[in-house]
């Protein structure tokens, strides 16, 4: 593989602002969507979530399996891409329509939706990361390639972040109800995601092909005979081996504990800056669009970072700055625009900097799977991350949800008690630094770091 282009890896990297709008959007407002404007408690709303986070995790194994199988002649990847595009594109509008139900039936519904909506979207970036890795194999150019990505991402979380209370408080302004508004406001959003993605889906033609001899094999019949002798392969049993690898181990539990704490925050922001801070929609879009801002600005500072070191050590050193900010925020005494700051600064460290390096680091265990082992199983490599994605947003918005009625949030009222506060800063502070410091742990277990990663490349 030679050198990516600035043109590749523009055309690579679009689709990640269409994989940011999907997963910001339900990750930010879908529990706040839940219990205020379709009326669900929140504990039942956080079980809903629950229940969607378990289904992706069944699926995830599924797509990477299947994601490794696929051959035609428009490529592994790009078709998978399109297809569930636009499954994505709808249910991210259905999931933010309020629709006339009786209350014991609403929570199935969304439910059902729900896990629609993650197998659609599982659908999508598991073929779309393995896509990145038949980009380059190179150290720096990965990292490189994954921080465009990364730029693009920002992009999208802040679309999914900043314009859904404006757009929703503007259709108001039109006379449409909060339900009508938040329905358009999905609709909008899962459009840009097909727009995106469609681009991907034609820019990468060219990286993604299938190689010549397979393809003939299967024109001639033969790769029916191969698949009906690998369909006999056990797809937990794959899921296992992969699992099973000396990188993974410790990357699974860093990546589930660092989601988890992001989930929390993420899921909590419009909580606490409503809530706590009262802020009217505009002021919440200001902090959403700043706290995106300020994570594209860290993009060429984890560029230089991994250059220094690595990519692990860069998650490490982020994870513990971020971890001591926001206990501090927590702790001092701190007050209007100042407090607002340094929350900021350090939630937007521990939300943001996951997306922009990990992603690479499960790269570089593809690449010790392909050397190690002779296995190109990169789609269900790559699963794992939206394996361990599924599992902290079940594990994150059900924790949340029984937090928030524990503490007695009631979304019908404007105004929330001392304890239901007291809690939802809590959770928007110390309570995900318990999980960061879990994946600091796990990472410096981790052994492939850059130095290991060049001396496997002399071995293959």
């Amino acid at each position: 593989m030679g050198k990516t282009t600035f043109k590749e890896k523009i055309g690579y990297g679009i689709a990640s602002l269409g994989d940011a709008v999907g997963y910001s959007l339900t990750g930010t407002f879908l529990l706040f969507f839940l219990t205020t404007i379709a009326g669900i408690s929140p504990g039942i709303a956080g079980t809903i979530v629950a229940v969607g986070a378990v289904w992706n995790a069944v699926v995830n194994p599924l797509i990477g399996y299947f994601a490794d199988k696929v051959c035609t002649r428009f490529g592994r990847r790009r078709p998978l891409i399109f297809v569930f595009t636009i499954p994505l594109m709808l249910t991210m509008f259905l999931l933010f329509t309020d629709v006339p139900l009786p209350m014991a039936v609403k929570p199935i519904y969304y439910g059902f939706l729900l896990m629609l909506y993650w197998t659609s979207y599982t659908g999508f970036i598991v073929p779309y990361l393995a896509l990145g890795v038949d980009y380059t194999s190179d150290y720096d150019d990965r990292t490189s390639l994954r921080l465009c990505g990364s730029f693009f991402n920002m992009i999208g979380a802040m679309f999914a972040m900043v314009m859904p209370t404006l757009i929703v408080e503007f259709l108001e302004g039109l006379g449409l109800t909060g339900g009508q508004a938040w329905s358009m406001t999905g609709l909008l959003l899962g459009v840009i995601t097909l727009v995106t993605n469609m681009a991907t889906v034609v820019a990468a033609k060219g990286k993604d092909v299938c190689p010549e001899e397979e393809l003939r094999a299967r024109a001639e019949g033969r790769a029916k005979r191969r698949r009906a002798k690998s369909g006999n392969v056990n797809i937990v049993k794959e899921y296992v081996s992969v699992a099973m690898l000396k990188p993974m181990r410790p990357l699974i539990a860093a990546s589930l504990a660092a989601l988890v704490g992001g989930t929390i925050i993420t899921a909590d922001m419009v909580y606490y800056l409503t809530y706590n801070i009262g802020m009217t929609a505009v002021g919440i879009s200001g902090f959403m669009l700043a706290k995106t801002l300020l994570g594209m600005a860290f993009i060429p500072l984890m560029s230089k970072m991994i250059a220094a070191t690595d990519r692990r050590d860069t998650l490490m050193i982020s994870y513990i700055v971020g971890s001591i900010g926001l206990c501090l925020s927590r702790m001092l005494d701190l007050t209007g625009i100042t407090a607002l700051a340094v929350y900021l600064l350090f939630a937007s460290i521990c939300t943001s900097i996951y997306w922009q390096v990990m992603p690479g680091v499960f790269y570089d265990v593809c690449e010790y799977d392909r050397i190690k082992n002779g296995r190109n199983r990169s789609a269900t490599i790559v699963s794992f991350q939206g394996l361990v994605e599924a599992l902290a947003a079940g594990i994150g918005g059900q924790l949340l949800g029984l937090i928030l009625e524990a503490a007695g949030f009631t979304g019908e009222t404007s105004a929330q008690s001392e304890t239901a506060q007291l809690w939802i800063e809590n959770s928007a502070t110390v309570i995900p630094v318990i999980f960061f410091v879990i994946a600091i742990i796990a990472l410096y277990k981790y052994p492939l770091n850059k130095r290991a990663y060049n001396e496997l490349l002399k071995e293959g």
